[in-house]
This record gives C-alpha cells, sequence and structure tokens, in this order.
C-alpha cells in the first residue's frame, strides 16, 4: 500500500514538472509597432489596466519591460520577451531602448547584454487575448 502511494505520489510531481515549458500566468496583448507585432504578457493589475487603457483608447505610446531571451511561450517568432512581471506604459523613455522588433532580434546579443530593456515608442496594443 505505501509503495502505491508512493509511486502516485512521484508520478504526479514528475507530470507537474512538464508544466515548466508553459507560459506564466498573466494577461496577453498583442503590440504593433511600425507594422510589425509582438506578444507581451503582462502581470499584476495595474500594469494590466494600463495596457487595458492603451488598448480602449487606440493611443500609441511607450511600452516597456525587461527584455529577456527566448520567446517565452508566448512570443513566437521572436526570439525574446519581456518578462511579465516588469511591463509598463511610461510616458516617456530612453531612445537607446526603443526599436522595431525585428531590429531587436537582430540586434539581441546587444539589446540584452548593454540595453536590458525595450521600450518601442509608437507602440499601439492592438489586441488582448487571456
Amino acid at each position: 500500500m505505501g509503495r502505491a502511494l508512493l509511486t502516485m505520489v512521484l508520478t504526479a510531481v514528475l507530470v507537474g514538472c512538464d508544466d515548466a515549458n508553459e507560459p506564466a500566468a498573466g494577461t496577453m496583448f498583442k503590440v504593433e509597432v511600425v507594422g510589425q507585432r509582438f506578444n507581451v504578457r503582462v502581470e499584476g493589475d495595474a500594469a494590466i489596466a494600463a495596457m487595458n487603457a492603451r488598448l480602449q483608447s487606440g493611443q500609441e505610446g511607450v511600452v516597456h519591460g525587461k527584455l529577456l531571451r527566448g520567446n517565452g511561450g508566448f512570443n513566437s517568432p521572436w526570439g525574446w520577451h519581456l518578462d511579465p512581471t516588469t511591463v509598463t506604459t511610461p510616458d516617456a523613455a530612453f531612445e537607446l531602448c526603443d526599436g522595431s522588433p525585428s531590429y531587436v532580434q537582430e540586434e539581441l546579443d546587444y539589446y540584452l547584454d548593454s540595453v536590458k530593456f525595450y521600450c518601442p515608442w509608437g507602440a499601439k496594443v492592438v489586441s488582448r487575448a487571456q
């Protein structure tokens, strides 16, 4: 009886490990910059409300977040994503972190090693998905 219970517990733990490749919880938004689109997963009520406000207003502006390697499970086809816990919509940002999604992809090592953030100025939130 004890061995069967241990087997079931270990199986449940190992099956749970398969979820490591799934994207983190949060709300996803599609953002457009110079005709190119990327996905942003956003966590935190204030950040989600700010992105919703941008979506509803149609206003272009800065979307800012810490840049991480890999698509995060939600930002294909790009080889980068924004850390969902750092996404903000400030009024302004330094020009250094501005650029198109494809430019960030082309210069990914530079952006990750030196700039560390992505903040396209003319970003427009075009849709939301759960």
